[in-house]
């Protein structure tokens, strides 16, 4: 598979498209064909050499990103055989590998992802509105409260205002 992967830390040009093995899902996992990976604020940082948020700097070389959508293409031991082939989104949690062709997860961190909605849209959903939805749920609002959201024009903005 490709993936993309850094080096070293610093600018985007220090990230470099490279082949590696194809990925085998352990058991109670499985393996996604990547059509869409998320870039998240907290990637670039990493990328940058600089810890953030709960995540420590990764070891190098690595393959950034933890947010995913695609097709499910091969289950591990234990998993049901009905998720092959099913469309999906997932955040990888605190392991990177989503900026490739394939990524493995745990088969409880899986969204199906229905026909309607495309892998781009779906793996902007798993990020952004975790973190919307994390917000509402920290402060829910109540019908006496005043929201204020600054731009529906960012994925947090847009979300929060539906």
């Amino acid at each position: 598979m490709r993936a993309i992967r850094l080096h070293e830390f610093g600018p985007a040009t220090n990230l470099v498209l490279d082949d590696l093995p194809d990925l085998t899902p352990a058991p109670g996992q499985v393996r996604i064909a990547v059509a869409a990976s998320g870039v998240h604020l907290l990637d670039t940082t990493l990328r940058r050499g600089e810890a953030g948020g709960p995540l420590p700097l990764p070891r190098l070389p690595t393959v950034p990103g933890r947010e995913v959508a695609g097709t499910v293409d091969l289950t591990g031991a234990g998993v049901d055989e009905a998720w092959r082939g099913r469309r999906v989104v997932a955040h990888l949690g605190m392991v990177p590998g989503g900026y490739a062709e394939q990524a493995v997860t745990a088969v409880e961190s899986l969204f199906v992802v229905p026909e309607r909605m495309g892998f781009a849209d779906a793996v902007a959903l798993v990020g952004t509105g975790r973190t919307a939805l994390g917000v509402v749920e920290t402060e829910p609002p109540t019908a006496d409260d005043v929201v204020l959201v600054l731009s529906a024009a960012g994925g947090m903005g847009w979300l929060l205002v539906q």
